[in-house]
């Protein structure tokens, strides 16, 4: 059926995450842009005279198509750049649960004679391998590009089933990585526990 995906559905999946990010990126600026426009309306009606206000109508028309360009190009607008921020960072909370349960246990165990550098590299070990295959089934040679081409074709059905996947997938992702400081703080706290520090509570 997806002949362009390959049947690969880790990329599948990764890929229709950026694209409701995206989707939902537009749909906010879409507000955002309606409120400027209509302040800009009243603030021509208010302030400018009909010569002056005709001179910015004129100028918002010539400069259509850049703008739309700046926020809208698959490549390089506004709204794609930030939905790489945000799958990023969502995509890396869950490996991020890795790096907490990592640093709790070298803080349990090895706090006083592991070097600060090594500290940092052991525990975001997880984060860097974890983005390596993401990277590469999304953005390497901007592969996401296909994939938005077959998801606009898709129904109405397809696109809120996966809008709410990726709304579970991104609150999920936060609720894991808070998951994770919890879990570091239990590791560290139940590792002094058992040297049995007197000042620490039981």
């Amino acid at each position: 059926m997806y002949d362009m995906i390959d049947n690969n559905r880790f990329a599948y999946f990764l890929n229709a995450i950026l694209y409701c990010i995206w989707r939902g990126d537009i749909r906010v600026g879409h507000v955002l842009y309606k409120v400027i426009g209509g302040f800009l309306l009243v603030f021509a009606t208010l302030f400018l005279t009909k010569k002056y206000k005709g001179r910015l109508c004129a100028h918002l028309a010539n400069h259509e198509k850049e703008t739309h360009d700046y926020f809208y190009n698959k490549k390089s607008g506004f709204h794609i750049r930030w939905a790489h921020h945000r799958f990023g960072m969502f995509y890396l909370c869950y490996s991020v649960f890795l790096s907490f349960v990592i640093a709790g246990i070298l803080l349990r165990n090895f706090v006083a004679v592991i070097n600060p550098t090594l500290f940092i590299i052991i525990s975001i070990i997880p984060i860097v391998v974890s983005y390596i295959p993401a990277y590469k089934a999304v953005f390497t040679d901007s592969r996401y590009l296909k994939y938005f081409k077959q998801f606009e074709k898709e129904d109405n059905r397809w696109q809120k089933k996966w809008t709410l996947i990726t709304w579970i997938f991104c609150v999920g992702g936060i609720v894991i990585e808070i998951f994770g400081i919890i879990t570091m703080m239990a590791i560290v706290v139940g590792g002094y526990n058992n040297i049995d520090l007197p000042f620490l509570p039981h």
